[in-house]
């Protein structure tokens, strides 16, 4: 195993790299490259990301019941957003589930520690809701997403987890996730979980996570993967100069890949 896996803490966003180009995740977790292009299409793309993050920001005061900071100089789409959140979420005093905003938590999973940071968890008392924004212009379908490594890892920690932390014997059948995209509709694509599909996911992450650890970076790795380059996945990827010298295509970026 190379020495910087040694501590290494696995996301969503590290695994995904893995399982969309073993090479990429080398560049990015092993040599720990990381840069900006500042020509007009990447400077688009890290605008897009902003304001993924200042809507998300908005969403954590909403639901912290703390003053939002609205006023006449928010973006207009946020102020159209953010009604929709609170008509989907009504908050009153006599709510009682437990809304918990940009939530972290980890996982020990046979000696490899796990992280998720949901964007919204709500807790009632028979049942967990995961909500997850996406603010990227491509509109999402549940084909795209119920089997990504996000929804995986989402689903298998708060089960994992969130109930243990809060004591809770929470059905899996009664564990969604649901990816809400406010620029596009008002309803959400709901993933359903289930005891089948957790053990799956234990095993998928698992298997994942061998690989991460036994892929040949360097020469004189012992390993049992080779490094490979997935060609496919060049297109979408920051480092498709690097590798191929060609331009980067920021407008078929995916958005997950980039997050924090």
């Amino acid at each position: 195993m190379n020495n910087k896996l040694k501590y290494f803490i696995y996301s969503q966003n590290s695994i995904n790299t893995y399982k969309s180009c073993p090479k990429k995740f080398k560049y990015k977790y092993i040599d720990k490259i990381n840069w900006k292009y500042d020509d007009i299409e990447s400077r688009e793309y890290y605008d897009s990301l902003k304001v993924g993050s200042e809507f998300h920001l908005l969403c954590e005061r909403y639901f912290s019941n703390i003053p939002m900071g609205i006023n006449e100089n928010t973006n207009p789409k946020f102020k159209v957003w953010i009604e929709k959140i609170k008509n989907l979420f009504p908050m009153n005093d006599e709510d009682s589930k437990i809304y918990l905003p940009e939530y972290e938590v980890r996982l020990n999973l046979d000696g490899n520690i796990i992280t998720a940071k949901y964007d919204l968890i709500i807790i009632d008392k028979d049942n967990i809701e995961i909500w997850d924004w996406k603010t990227e212009n491509v509109k999402l379908e549940y084909k795209n997403v119920s089997n990504r490594i996000q929804t995986i890892i989402y689903m298998l920690l708060a089960k994992e987890v969130v109930c243990k932390i809060f004591n809770l014997n929470i059905k899996y059948e009664n564990i969604k996730m649901k990816y809400y995209q406010p620029q596009y509709d008002n309803k959400p694509i709901e993933i359903l979980y289930s005891e089948e599909k957790h053990k799956a996911n234990i095993d998928n992450i698992s298997r994942y996570i061998d690989m991460i650890k036994n892929t040949n970076y360097k020469e004189d790795d012992n390993y049992k993967y080779e490094l490979i380059k997935n060609d496919k996945h060049c297109k979408y990827c920051e480092f498709n100069k690097l590798c191929n010298k060609q331009d980067v295509n920021y407008s078929i970026f995916e958005e997950d890949g980039y997050e924090c």
